[in-house]
């Protein structure tokens, strides 16, 4: 049950209320996912209570086969059965894998039937990039589940494509708008809608039923979080907010998809993903191939 467009709330000043009734009118959240999310959240399921609800959805089963077989997870290749692919890979693995390709299957068709002016191949590429980068972070600073950190990355930026399906022509002003205000995003979003699409992408996730580390990425990567992570969720948030200005250091800088470096502390970020400049700098050469192996993500609609 997806609604159209005229169908939403006016673009200007929305209360919260009104934009949460709006994301949850946005692509209805895929029953496989429903059924992915009660997995996550009932102790006594595993691996094989995954790969049943998997193997249900026939279209999701033949993409997480094809990303499981890909350079970024499998060397070997040849996983043709979907148990198989949880033994090898891992129960967290698979899982999240197939979280990330069934949200994103959903919502980059809605934004691809939009018409909108939105670039949002480029803007599903930066995610790609931003959730290799934070995973291999993750990886670097021993963090628990780097897995989770990849969803959280590739996910962070929902509330772009949030805006561009509630009020594409005003999105479009804002983007167009930023090129030339010198002022950042988040603010120019602000002014239009009175959220930015953290605030959106967190009420987004909440509607969605995802988890509250993820909804936390969502939502808090453009804060400015001082000193040392206290706990996992915020470890989860620096990871992701650095690896999102990264992104934008290793690639053309395009600050209506992340951050705009000349706006960013980047010693402030490092900080708050517990990891000095030093040790990026020096794993640059990997991360950049953890990035490039991460590209079998970028055709998954």
């Amino acid at each position: 049950m997806s609604t159209t467009i005229s169908a939403l709330a006016p673009a200007s000043h929305l209360d919260i209320r009104e934009m949460l009734n709006s994301v949850e009118n946005l692509p209805s959240i895929p029953e496989t996912l429903i059924e992915i999310l009660k997995v996550l959240d009932d102790p006594n399921s595993g691996a094989m209570d995954l790969a049943e609800v998997v193997r249900l959805d026939a279209p999701l089963m033949a993409k997480v086969l094809r990303l499981a077989n890909s350079p970024y997870y499998s060397r070997r290749g040849g996983l043709t059965d979907i148990n198989r692919c949880v033994a090898v890979l891992g129960y967290r693995t698979v899982r999240q894998v197939a979280i990330c390709i069934t949200v994103a299957s959903s919502v980059m068709t809605a934004v691809s039937n939009n018409q909108g002016q939105l670039d949002y191949r480029e803007l599903w590429k930066h995610s790609v990039v931003t959730g290799a980068i934070a995973k291999h972070l993750a990886f670097m600073v021993g963090y628990p589940d780097p897995e989770e950190v990849f969803t959280g990355g590739l996910l962070h930026d929902m509330g772009k494509f949030v805006l561009e399906l509630h009020a594409p022509q005003e999105y479009g002003h804002v983007i167009n708008k930023r090129s030339t205000s010198g002022l950042a995003l988040c603010q120019e979003e602000e002014a239009e809608f009175g959220h930015n699409h953290a605030a959106i992408g967190q009420a987004f996730g909440k509607s969605w039923r995802f988890p509250e580390l993820l909804v936390a990425c969502f939502g808090n990567h453009h804060e400015t979080v001082m000193g040392s992570p206290a706990n996992r969720e915020d470890h989860a948030v620096a990871l992701v907010t650095l690896a999102d200005y990264l992104a934008n250091t290793m690639e053309p800088s395009r600050s209506d998809l992340g951050f705009d470096p000349k706006l960013t502390n980047a010693l402030q970020l490092h900080k708050n993903a517990d990891i000095e400049v030093r040790f990026v700098e020096e794993n640059l050469e990997q991360i950049r191939e953890s990035v490039k192996l991460a590209s079998a993500y970028l055709d998954i609609k």
